[in-house]
């Protein structure tokens, strides 16, 4: 069998030839393009002053309308698919029946181009922008205008509305976002957008998040709820004329010739779609999202298929009206003075040569094709997936296996799991279009109802995949009858009791809490902060525990049933500051020094700015610390020199902060020093030792004269003196007379 695969087409090519046309001396543009919500219809506007309406079902011309002499610049239909409405290049807004193409009325407000229409989802109200800076409210339902919103200073391009809380968002040349009350027509908030002259805006969905584009191909998205800026990027290298969004994927089309599509919201590229060989000026989407629909001033009007950006179907336009159209598959059409201006590269005449335009068909493919995501994802309440297929297919085969089609091409079959999946949609002639779908199983919690491997019954399990009636559990494949989505009958536990308990730190601590179930309870576990683990046994359907507990912090406990269930719960011991005392030196703790304790553990209390410290190392009551110590020779005497110096050691099991002497104070911040002061007199001298503790000592002692026998000993020691020396001198004298009877005896 014959896969036939559609591939993009680039420039004038298509599958098997290439095709080419000499293009008349008038340019001949499509401004804009509109799709029926239904699918059915597809509307183009051109600068020949016509609206052409095509089936999408046959490609047949329903309607070529001319109402005005101006270029038809805007089209949109409304979402009840019975009204067509046109904008034109003179600021005129024309209204028409959409079945039979019959004029309705003129709807004449605008001064200058018509560049944007959008209709209510009740189709009950028209919104208009225009080159003349303003934007207007009209009653499609009456066909009568009801207001002018104004405040732009420069052509407004592109409008977006949100229904639901009556508010429509205009983008302008002038750089700015204006939203409106369309209640009201009162002017809320304007934005300077900052990224040139606006040309495009539009909403997701959600409408969470609005999207501004610009003449110089940037785009820029802000949170709707505060208006903050989430990202700004170029996009294009020209205008961008348009922005659709659906789901999380951002359609823009641009006059750089292109059609891109964008994640949202990191705006980075998923695909770009080229073909055109001009502005492109307008895009719409289907219903559905598979299928992309683009005008140009390249007089091209193009059907594309999104996933694989390929055109399907192209319709060209010549200056004189003349037209042909051809699709991927190599058929063509043409009017009859148009065909004089195609050749194909293998010399193929047209399928059909029509004398007049309504008989000229939109040749769109006719090969069997699947319109699907490339993922879709499972799950235990939902486990089918399903996909559509276009009219020509005959059979649809997953993974060989044939599946049914529903009359309206819907596709629905159950996998086997998670994985990938070949799909295929046959024709007649044994031609296939194929897919692989790649199919996500969603992870969900089950609960074991039988005992199995190391579970319990009521455990709760990560259930992973699903095949042939089985469950994957932690790599594990478990028959579907051990498991169960919904929980036993039997349900766990109650832990009931305040979740923050206040205690008194340094003191007894209970943890309080009551526990009952359905059926036995059998025990209860408290995890203390330091993961020390005290149990309980239970044999009751209800009961208060007061449990003992060493510290404060968080305290799990665990209570578990006859039947296997365990509940968890966490307590808070929260314990008030409290003042304790130092009871011994502890790092830069001193003895006696008083610090606030706000948390306790099992050995150790928390000082505030300071941390862990050993419960021995402190004491609830204060710590009185002992006086200073003096220590001295009471009676002391002066230098024989004539300096007054007193000499005493202080010392505490403190720092001593200061001692004083005689009124005057000396710091000393150690627990001991030896003290030699200098005093001015003799007699009594008051010491007075004080420590940071706020304890003092005196004592007193006595700074005499030098004594009398220091006196004699001096007056003798001076006397030695010249004696000394003066036995020195002679001892010398006989030394040296000596030596001269010596020399003289040798001569």
């Amino acid at each position: 069998m014959k896969k036939i695969a559609l591939l993009a087409s680039l420039l004038f090519s298509v599958v098997l030839f290439s095709i080419e046309y000499s293009p008349d001396s008038k340019a001949f543009s499509a401004t804009s393009v509109a799709v029926s919500l239904d699918g059915e219809k597809l509307v183009a506007g051109y600068i020949d002053n016509t609206i052409k309406v095509w089936s999408l079902l046959d490609g047949k011309l329903l309607n070529n309308l001319s109402f005005n002499s101006s270029w038809v610049t805007a089209v949109a239909v409304s979402p009840d698919g019975k009204k067509g409405i046109a904008g034109y290049d003179d600021g005129m807004i024309i209204v028409w029946d959409l079945a039979t193409g019959r004029k309705i009325k003129s709807l004449s407000s605008h001064t200058s181009t018509v560049n944007d229409l959008i209709v209510t989802k009740d189709s009950k109200t028209l919104f208009s922008c225009s080159s003349d800076a303003t934007v207007k409210i009209w009653s499609l339902a009456d066909l009568a205008f009801i207001r002018t919103l104004r405040g732009h200073s420069g052509s407004v391009f592109s409008i977006v509305d949100w229904p639901e809380q009556s508010r429509l968002y205009s983008a302008s040349e002038d750089g700015t976002l204006r939203i409106w009350d369309s209640s009201t027509g009162q002017q809320v908030k304007v934005i300077r957008a900052e990224i040139g002259a606006l040309t495009a805006v539009s909403m997701d969905e959600g409408r969470s998040i609005l999207i501004l584009g610009s003449e110089a191909g940037q785009l820029k998205s802000y949170d709707v709820k505060t208006w903050s800026s989430l990202k700004t990027t170029r996009a294009h290298n020209a205008q961008i004329t348009k922005i659709l969004i659906d789901n999380e994927v951002v359609y823009t089309a641009s006059s750089d010739r292109t059609i891109k599509l964008l994640s949202l919201p990191s705006f980075s590229l998923i695909k770009m779609v080229t073909g055109h060989t001009w502005d492109v000026t307008e895009i719409a989407l289907s219903m559905d999202g598979h299928v992309l629909y683009s005008s140009s001033t390249d007089g091209k009007l193009k059907v594309w298929d999104i996933e694989k950006a390929s055109a399907i179907g192209t319709l060209i336009g010549f200056g004189d009206g003349e037209y042909f159209s051809y699709n991927s598959q190599g058929n063509w059409v043409s009017s009859s003075l148009a065909k004089e201006r195609v050749t194909c590269e293998n010399g193929s005449s047209p399928a059909e040569v029509g004398k007049e335009l309504s008989s000229i068909l939109l040749q769109l493919d006719k090969l069997p094709r699947i319109y699907t995501t490339s993922e879709q994802e499972i799950n235990l309440e939902k486990s089918t997936v399903s996909f559509m297929v276009s009219q020509p297919v005959t059979r649809v085969t997953v993974d060989e296996e044939e599946v049914a089609i529903g009359e309206d091409g819907s596709v629905v079959f159950s996998p086997d799991g998670e994985g990938t999946y070949t799909l295929r949609a046959y024709d007649s002639s044994g031609s296939y279009d194929e897919r692989i779908l790649t199919v996500h199983f969603e992870e969900t919690v089950m609960y074991v109802v039988k005992e199995i491997s190391s579970y319990q019954r009521g455990d709760k399990v990560l259930v992973d995949n699903y095949r042939n009636n089985e469950f994957l559990v932690n790599g594990e494949w478990v028959d579907e009858t051990f498991l169960s989505i919904s929980p036993p009958d039997l349900e766990p536990p109650i832990i009931i009791g305040e979740r923050t308990q206040k205690v008194s730190i340094g003191k007894d601590k209970y943890l309080t809490f009551s526990v009952s179930d359905n059926g036995t309870l059998t025990a209860a576990e408290v995890i203390a902060p330091d993961l020390t683990v005290s149990r309980r046994t239970l044999n009751s359907t209800s009961t208060e525990i007061v449990i003992e507990v060493n510290g404060t912090g968080v305290y799990t406990v665990n209570a578990y049933d006859s039947d296997g269930n365990k509940t968890v719960a966490t307590f808070y011991l929260e314990g008030e500051e409290e003042p304790f005392w130092v009871s011994k030196d502890y790092g830069s703790l001193s003895k006696g020094q008083q610090v606030k304790v706000a948390e306790e553990g099992e050995s150790c209390y928390y000082v505030s700015d300071y941390g862990w410290v050993e419960k021995d190392c402190l004491s609830r009551s204060p710590v009185t610390t002992g006086e200073p110590i003096i220590d001295g020779i009471p009676v002391q005497y002066a230098s024989s020199a004539g300096e007054k110096i007193l000499s005493f050691k202080v010392s505490d099991d403190v720092n001593v902060k200061e001692v004083v002497v005689s009124g005057k104070a000396y710091p000393v911040n150690e627990r001991e020093r030896e003290m030699h002061i200098i005093v001015n007199e003799y007699g009594e001298h008051l010491v007075v030792a004080k420590d940071v503790e706020g304890n003092s000592s005196e004592a007193i002692f006595t700074l005499s004269a030098p004594d009398k026998n220091e006196k004699s000993n001096r007056s003798l020691f001076l006397l030695l003196i010249p004696i000394l020396t003066l036995a020195v001198l002679i001892y010398i004298w006989v030394v040296r007379s000596s030596r001269k009877k010596n020399r003289k005896v040798r001569l």
